[in-house]
Protein backbone atom coordinates (compact mmCIF):
# COMPACT_ATOMS: atom_id res chain seq x y z
CA UNK A 1 0.00 0.00 0.00
CA UNK A 2 1.65 3.22 -1.20
CA UNK A 3 -1.14 5.66 -0.27
CA UNK A 4 -0.23 8.63 1.88
CA UNK A 5 -2.20 10.78 4.27
CA UNK A 6 -3.09 14.32 3.18
CA UNK A 7 -3.10 16.47 6.33
CA UNK A 8 -3.10 19.66 4.24
CA UNK A 9 -6.72 19.06 3.21
CA UNK A 10 -8.90 21.06 5.60
CA UNK A 11 -11.96 18.92 6.30
CA UNK A 12 -13.99 22.00 7.20
CA UNK A 13 -12.81 24.87 5.02
CA UNK A 14 -11.85 22.91 1.88
CA UNK A 15 -14.91 20.68 2.09
CA UNK A 16 -17.26 23.64 2.40
CA UNK A 17 -15.85 25.61 -0.52
CA UNK A 18 -15.73 22.59 -2.85
CA UNK A 19 -19.20 21.44 -1.84
CA UNK A 20 -20.66 24.88 -2.59
CA UNK A 21 -19.15 24.77 -6.08
CA UNK A 22 -20.55 21.29 -6.66
CA UNK A 23 -24.04 22.31 -5.57
CA UNK A 24 -23.91 25.40 -7.79
CA UNK A 25 -22.73 23.31 -10.76
CA UNK A 26 -25.62 20.87 -10.25
CA UNK A 27 -28.12 23.73 -10.06
CA UNK A 28 -26.79 25.26 -13.31
CA UNK A 29 -25.85 22.37 -15.61
CA UNK A 30 -23.52 23.40 -18.41
CA UNK A 31 -22.03 26.31 -16.46
CA UNK A 32 -18.35 25.68 -15.81
CA UNK A 33 -16.83 26.04 -12.36
CA UNK A 34 -13.16 26.20 -11.36
CA UNK A 35 -12.19 24.09 -8.37
CA UNK A 36 -9.60 25.39 -5.88
CA UNK A 37 -6.06 24.10 -6.05
CA UNK A 38 -5.13 21.86 -3.14
CA UNK A 39 -1.72 21.14 -1.65
CA UNK A 40 -2.07 17.37 -2.00
CA UNK A 41 -0.18 14.68 -3.91
CA UNK A 42 -2.57 12.02 -5.22
CA UNK A 43 -1.34 8.83 -6.93
CA UNK A 44 -0.13 8.82 -10.51
CA UNK A 45 -2.90 9.65 -13.00
CA UNK A 46 -5.29 11.10 -10.45
CA UNK A 47 -5.41 14.88 -10.54
CA UNK A 48 -5.71 16.82 -7.30
CA UNK A 49 -9.03 18.40 -8.29
CA UNK A 50 -10.75 15.05 -8.70
CA UNK A 51 -9.16 13.98 -5.43
CA UNK A 52 -10.70 17.05 -3.80
CA UNK A 53 -14.16 16.03 -4.99
CA UNK A 54 -13.63 12.65 -3.38
CA UNK A 55 -12.38 14.12 -0.12
CA UNK A 56 -15.48 16.33 -0.03
CA UNK A 57 -18.14 13.62 -0.43
CA UNK A 58 -16.55 10.36 0.72
CA UNK A 59 -16.52 9.19 4.32
CA UNK A 60 -16.73 6.02 6.36
CA UNK A 61 -20.49 5.77 5.79
CA UNK A 62 -20.22 5.72 1.97
CA UNK A 63 -19.16 3.18 -0.66
CA UNK A 64 -16.80 3.77 -3.55
CA UNK A 65 -15.42 2.17 -6.71
CA UNK A 66 -12.74 3.05 -9.26
CA UNK A 67 -13.03 2.31 -12.99
CA UNK A 68 -10.94 0.79 -14.31
CA UNK A 69 -9.79 -0.81 -11.06
CA UNK A 70 -6.75 0.88 -9.55
CA UNK A 71 -5.45 -0.28 -6.19
CA UNK A 72 -3.44 2.90 -5.59
CA UNK A 73 -6.45 5.16 -6.15
CA UNK A 74 -8.72 2.97 -4.03
CA UNK A 75 -6.23 2.78 -1.15
CA UNK A 76 -5.59 6.54 -1.30
CA UNK A 77 -9.25 7.38 -0.76
CA UNK A 78 -9.78 4.63 1.80
CA UNK A 79 -6.86 5.91 3.88
CA UNK A 80 -7.88 9.56 3.72
CA UNK A 81 -11.67 9.28 3.99
CA UNK A 82 -12.44 5.86 5.45
CA UNK A 83 -14.71 5.08 2.48
CA UNK A 84 -15.63 1.43 1.94
CA UNK A 85 -14.69 -0.23 -1.39
CA UNK A 86 -17.61 -1.72 -3.33
CA UNK A 87 -18.44 -3.13 -6.73
CA UNK A 88 -19.40 -0.61 -9.44
CA UNK A 89 -22.98 -1.94 -9.32
CA UNK A 90 -23.26 -1.23 -5.59
CA UNK A 91 -21.04 1.83 -5.08
CA UNK A 92 -22.60 5.17 -4.16
CA UNK A 93 -19.65 7.05 -5.67
CA UNK A 94 -17.56 6.01 -8.66
CA UNK A 95 -14.36 7.59 -9.94
CA UNK A 96 -13.60 6.78 -13.55
CA UNK A 97 -11.23 7.60 -16.37
CA UNK A 98 -13.51 9.06 -18.99
CA UNK A 99 -11.29 8.37 -21.98
CA UNK A 100 -11.20 4.59 -21.51
CA UNK A 101 -14.20 2.57 -22.66
CA UNK A 102 -15.82 1.20 -19.49
CA UNK A 103 -18.76 -1.14 -20.16
CA UNK A 104 -19.35 -1.39 -16.38
CA UNK A 105 -20.99 2.06 -16.52
CA UNK A 106 -24.09 0.49 -18.05
CA UNK A 107 -24.67 -1.38 -14.78
CA UNK A 108 -24.12 1.36 -12.18
CA UNK A 109 -26.88 1.94 -9.65
CA UNK A 110 -29.53 4.40 -10.79
CA UNK A 111 -31.74 4.06 -7.73
CA UNK A 112 -35.35 2.89 -7.55
CA UNK A 113 -38.69 4.63 -7.80
CA UNK A 114 -39.03 4.31 -4.03
CA UNK A 115 -35.45 5.54 -3.41
CA UNK A 116 -34.18 7.46 -6.44
CA UNK A 117 -31.60 9.21 -4.24
CA UNK A 118 -29.69 5.93 -4.12
CA UNK A 119 -28.46 6.43 -7.69
CA UNK A 120 -24.68 6.68 -7.96
CA UNK A 121 -22.62 9.84 -8.30
CA UNK A 122 -19.87 9.66 -10.92
CA UNK A 123 -16.60 11.63 -10.89
CA UNK A 124 -15.36 11.52 -14.49
CA UNK A 125 -11.75 12.48 -15.24
CA UNK A 126 -11.31 14.04 -18.69
CA UNK A 127 -8.49 15.84 -20.50
CA UNK A 128 -10.13 19.23 -21.00
CA UNK A 129 -13.50 20.94 -20.68
CA UNK A 130 -14.38 23.79 -23.05
CA UNK A 131 -12.99 24.70 -26.45
CA UNK A 132 -13.64 22.92 -29.73
CA UNK A 133 -10.61 20.66 -30.08
CA UNK A 134 -10.78 17.93 -32.71
CA UNK A 135 -11.92 14.67 -31.19
CA UNK A 136 -13.94 16.40 -28.47
CA UNK A 137 -17.48 15.42 -27.64
CA UNK A 138 -19.83 18.41 -27.78
CA UNK A 139 -22.64 18.18 -25.24
CA UNK A 140 -25.94 20.00 -25.55
CA UNK A 141 -27.81 20.11 -22.25
CA UNK A 142 -31.41 21.06 -21.55
CA UNK A 143 -33.61 20.87 -18.49
CA UNK A 144 -33.99 22.44 -15.03
CA UNK A 145 -31.48 25.20 -14.28
CA UNK A 146 -30.69 25.74 -17.98
CA UNK A 147 -32.02 28.72 -19.92
CA UNK A 148 -32.79 27.36 -23.39
CA UNK A 149 -29.70 25.19 -24.11
CA UNK A 150 -26.15 24.85 -22.74
CA UNK A 151 -23.36 23.62 -24.98
CA UNK A 152 -19.86 22.59 -23.94
CA UNK A 153 -17.14 20.42 -25.48
CA UNK A 154 -15.31 17.77 -23.48
CA UNK A 155 -11.97 16.27 -24.56
CA UNK A 156 -11.00 12.82 -23.34
CA UNK A 157 -14.51 11.41 -22.96
CA UNK A 158 -15.20 8.15 -24.76
CA UNK A 159 -18.54 8.47 -26.61
CA UNK A 160 -19.59 4.99 -25.49
CA UNK A 161 -19.11 5.99 -21.87
CA UNK A 162 -21.36 8.99 -22.42
CA UNK A 163 -23.93 6.77 -24.12
CA UNK A 164 -23.82 4.35 -21.17
CA UNK A 165 -24.32 7.20 -18.68
CA UNK A 166 -27.29 8.51 -20.62
CA UNK A 167 -28.78 5.02 -20.81
CA UNK A 168 -29.06 5.05 -17.00
CA UNK A 169 -31.04 8.30 -16.96
CA UNK A 170 -34.82 8.07 -16.59
CA UNK A 171 -35.63 10.84 -14.17
CA UNK A 172 -36.08 10.59 -11.21
CA UNK A 173 -33.89 7.52 -11.70
CA UNK A 174 -30.33 8.00 -12.86
CA UNK A 175 -26.84 9.13 -11.90
CA UNK A 176 -25.35 12.54 -11.23
CA UNK A 177 -22.04 13.24 -13.00
CA UNK A 178 -19.20 15.63 -12.34
CA UNK A 179 -16.68 15.94 -15.16
CA UNK A 180 -13.35 17.42 -14.06
CA UNK A 181 -10.16 18.12 -16.02
CA UNK A 182 -6.50 18.57 -15.09
CA UNK A 183 -6.91 22.37 -14.83
CA UNK A 184 -9.68 22.11 -12.25
CA UNK A 185 -12.56 22.96 -14.59
CA UNK A 186 -15.72 21.16 -13.48
CA UNK A 187 -18.96 20.49 -15.33
CA UNK A 188 -22.01 18.91 -13.70
CA UNK A 189 -24.53 16.75 -15.57
CA UNK A 190 -27.35 15.86 -13.18
CA UNK A 191 -29.86 13.11 -13.86
CA UNK A 192 -32.50 15.78 -14.51
CA UNK A 193 -30.66 17.05 -17.60
CA UNK A 194 -31.53 16.00 -21.13
CA UNK A 195 -28.34 15.40 -23.12
CA UNK A 196 -27.54 15.27 -26.80
CA UNK A 197 -24.01 14.99 -28.15
CA UNK A 198 -21.89 14.85 -31.25
CA UNK A 199 -18.20 14.27 -31.87
CA UNK A 200 -16.12 17.20 -33.17
CA UNK A 201 -14.42 15.93 -36.36
CA UNK A 202 -10.76 15.09 -35.83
Amino acid sequence: MNACLEPAFDKVFDTQRIYRLMLDALARPGKLRTLPGLDICPPNGLNRYAAGLGFTLLDSETTFAVLPEDDDWRDYFSLNTGVKPATPEAAEFILLRGGEYLPEIARVNRGTLLSPEEGSTLFVLVDAIGGTQPGAVKLTLAGPGIKELAQVAVVGLHPLNLAAICSRQEYPLGVDCFFVDAEGIMLAMPRSATVQWEEVPG
